[in-house]
C-alpha cells in the first residue's frame, strides 16, 4: 500500500499488487527496457577497454537520477531505506530514464522520538544485518551494527564507481570477500589520479567508514549539479580535455 503512493520519475512505479487464485503473489509495475547491469555487461564484451566504461557524460547523468530517486524516499515520512541498491536494482525505461526499482529487502525508517536533539537525522536503529548484497553493502551492515539510512549513500558510492570505473567494486574478489575488505579491513577502491577531483572527494565522502559523516543524498545532488554544470561550460566553451 505504501509502495503504491510513491511517485517519482526516477523511482519504478508499483501499478498494482494482488493474489491468484493459488495464492500467489504477483506486483505489476511500469514497463522498463533493461537494468543498469544489462548495460556493463554489454560493455565488458567490447573488445577495447577504453570502451568498456560509461561516458563521463552518461555516468554523471545516470549518478544525477539515481540520487534524486533516493533523496526522494529518503525525504519520505516515514523515510524508506532499500538496503539492496546495486547495479542490477536500477533499471532504465525506453528513453533511458533510471529508475530505482526492486524494495523487496527495504524498511520503514522508525521515526524519531519527539524532543531528539539531532532532530533524528541519520538517527541509527537496530536492523538485520547482512542484508543487500555484499559487494555494494555498507560496513555497518556487514557488521551486523546499528545503522540509518546512509548505508544508501555507501551504496550510491560503490555503484557510481562502477559506473566510471568499468568494473566492479574489488573486481577480483567474491561478493563476501569485498565485504569483509570494506568492513574490517577498512579498504576501499583506489580512485584513479586523473579523475576530476571534486567527484573523487564526493565518492570518499559518499562512502566513509563513519557514516554520519557521508553526505545525504541532498547535499549529494548539490555537488553532481556543480559537476555537471562544469561540464556543460567546458563543453559549450569547446574544451578538448578528457574527464574519464
Amino acid at each position: 500500500n505504501f509502495l503504491q503512493q510513491l511517485r517519482h520519475p526516477n523511482v519504478c512505479m508499483l501499478l498494482g499488487y494482488t493474489l491468484t487464485e493459488h495464492e500467489h503473489e504477483v506486483m505489476l509495475s511500469e514497463l522498463m527496457q533493461c537494468s543498469l547491469l544489462d548495460v556493463f555487461k554489454t560493455l565488458h564484451a567490447r573488445v577495447k577497454e577504453e570502451e568498456r566504461r560509461l561516458p563521463m557524460k552518461r555516468a554523471l547523468r545516470y549518478a544525477i537520477m539515481f540520487a534524486q530517486g533516493m533523496n526522494y524516499l529518503h525525504l519520505c515520512s516515514p523515510p524508506i531505506i532499500h538496503r539492496d541498491l546495486k547495479p542490477a536494482n536500477l533499471l532504465l525505461d525506453f528513453s533511458d530514464t533510471l529508475k530505482v526499482a526492486d524494495f523487496g529487502l527495504a524498511k520503514l525508517r522508525p521515526l524519531p522520538k519527539s524532543g531528539a536533539s539531532n532532530g533524528g537525522a541519520s538517527e541509527p536503529f537496530v536492523m538485520t544485518g547482512e542484508t543487500g548484497s555484499y559487494r555494494f553493502m555498507a560496513p555497518e551492515v556487514f557488521r551486523h551494527e546499528e545503522y540509518s539510512e546512509k548505508v544508501d549513500v555507501y551504496s550510491f558510492a560503490m555503484v557510481t564507481y562502477n559506473m566510471l570505473h568499468g568494473a566492479a567494486p574489488w573486481a577480483h574478489l567474491n561478493g563476501v570477500a569485498a565485504a569483509k575488505a570494506a568492513a574490517l579491513d577498512l579498504d576501499r577502491p583506489p580512485v584513479p589520479r586523473h579523475w576530476d577531483a571534486r567527484l573523487a572527494s564526493l565518492l570518499k565522502d559518499a562512502w566513509a567508514a563513519d557514516a554520519d559523516a557521508r553526505p545525504s543524498f541532498a547535499q549529494v545532488l548539490t555537488r553532481l549539479g556543480e559537476l555537471d554544470e562544469g561540464s556543460k561550460a567546458a563543453e559549450a566553451a569547446g574544451c578538448n580535455c578528457v574527464v574519464s
